[in-house]
């Protein structure tokens, strides 16, 4: 300890006992236990402690300081001051005392039980200059440096406790020294791009840190509104750990930004997600890749909705290239018969291999089959209603068709291009079969 700091030790020491001497504390009320043997006044202490009587434990670990001139009974006594909130005073005396006689001895246990009870005094210098004391006093490993920053943290010593935790972090860098950091340059020093800089060089530096690392460098960034950093970090996690949560959160913030280039790059190196995958594809109009894809898994799984997912693309890619022909349709209608042969029964295909026979007038009861089949799944389905009532319509059934068109165009209105060209057919051939 430098002779400074034992200089303003003992004068705090000197201050301590002249307040012991002035106010009377309650330790006069309790009496001291008649007991002398170590043993059985350890077990006096500890079972007051349990009882939560600690006003007469913090006596017999006095006591037994007096006995035997063990520092541990001093630090025990320290300790049961705090937790009572009583007679610190008393206990700094004891402290101050052991620390002022014996300067060599650098027991960081002692330090900490006595700045703690400077702060819980409000006595803050005090604190700060007995934290001062132990960082001066030896040598200190990075446990030591993040303690007592800690203790500066408290004591509103910012920077001093910025400068102990990145030597602490020097000494031995990990993940929770760089969070510690990281929240002293967030809450204390209002530096947010100091902390994800810190955060960000901790991450390279280690590859293992934890998912809640991660999450606590997405919050930042998300604060930030730096979404491609907290999408780049999913992306990380669930190369790392596939969770669907992460790849959730990666669907939404790629369609978010209108990135779905990079979402299908992500995909493509990720197994397991084929499926997905394949809705990407068609949804961003890759009716190439999407195609392709859906023979795959249909040649590995033997699944027939696959079968109805090519028979859909190979439809779709054919309108969006103004080509449908008669050969397209013919092939589109192998894969339905075949697919749905196999097993094949959703709803969704039912009517589209319906709608597509009746508006191509390719077999207009088929397609009315087909409906009729995907409305016993989804009988308010107006998509398909609306499939119904156009098949009505080619066979000549206008009124019935004009029904379904009235309770369709009631519950969604006409928002929709298609449904509002099937309404004004349907009421054009309705008014005129009433005029002929």
């Amino acid at each position: 300890m430098s002779r400074n700091c034992l200089k303003k030790l003992l004068l705090l020491l000197g201050f301590c006992s002249a307040l012991d001497a002035a106010v009377p504390l309650t330790r006069e009320a309790v009496p001291l236990p008649s007991a002398t043997n170590e043993d059985a006044l350890i077990v006096q202490a500890l079972l007051s402690e349990e009882e939560g009587n600690y006003t007469f434990s913090r006596r017999v670990y006095e006591k037994l300081y007096t006995l035997t001139g063990n520092k541990e009974y001093l630090i025990r006594e320290a300790q049961d001051a705090l937790t009572e909130k009583k007679n610190q005073i008393q206990s700094i005396a004891n402290l101050t005392r052991w620390v002022t006689q014996h300067p060599t001895d650098h027991d960081k246990q002692l330090y900490l039980m006595l700045a703690a009870l400077y702060i819980q005094t409000h006595a803050l210098a005090e604190a700060d200059e007995i934290v001062d004391a132990y960082l001066t006093g030896g040598e200190t490993d990075s446990e030591d440096l993040q303690e007592f920053g800690a203790l500066k943290i408290q004591l509103g010593k910012f920077g001093d406790a910025l400068d102990l935790l990145e030597k602490a972090y020097t000494k031995s860098p990990d993940e929770q020294t760089a969070l510690q950091i990281a929240a002293l340059y967030l809450l204390k020093l209002q530096q947010p791009e100091r902390a994800i800089q810190f955060l960000e060089k901790h991450l390279k530096q280690d590859q293992h840190v934890s998912i809640g690392f991660y999450f606590k460098l997405i919050e930042l960034y998300a604060k930030e509104n730096r979404l491609d950093r907290v999408l780049a970090l999913y992306k990380e996690l669930y190369l790392r750990d596939p969770q669907n949560y992460f790849l959730q959160k990666i669907i939404e913030i790629s369609i978010y930004q209108k990135d779905m280039k990079g979402l299908i790059q992500f995909l493509e190196k990720t197994r397991g997600n084929e499926a997905l995958l394949y809705n990407v594809y068609k949804d961003s109009g890759f009716f190439d890749k999407a195609s392709s894809l859906a023979r795959k898994i249909y040649t590995e799984t033997a699944k027939p909705k696959w079968l109805a997912e090519q028979a859909v693309l190979l439809y779709e890619q054919a309108e969006e290239a103004h080509a449908v022909t008669p050969a397209i349709l013919k092939r589109m209608s192998k894969m339905f018969d075949e697919a749905f042969a196999k097993g094949a029964q959703k709803a969704i295909y039912l009517n589209y291999y319906g709608y597509t026979l009746i508006d191509h007038d390719l077999d207009i009861d088929k397609g009315i089959g087909m409906v009729r089949r995907a409305l016993g799944k989804e009988p308010d389905n107006i998509y398909y209603l609306d499939s119904l009532a156009w098949g009505l319509y080619k066979k000549g059934e206008c009124r019935n068709a004009y029904k379904l068109m009235r309770r369709i165009v009631q519950k969604e209105g006409l928002k929709e291009q298609e449904i509002q060209d099937h309404y004004k057919a349907i009421k054009a051939c309705l008014k005129h079969n009433k005029e002929h």
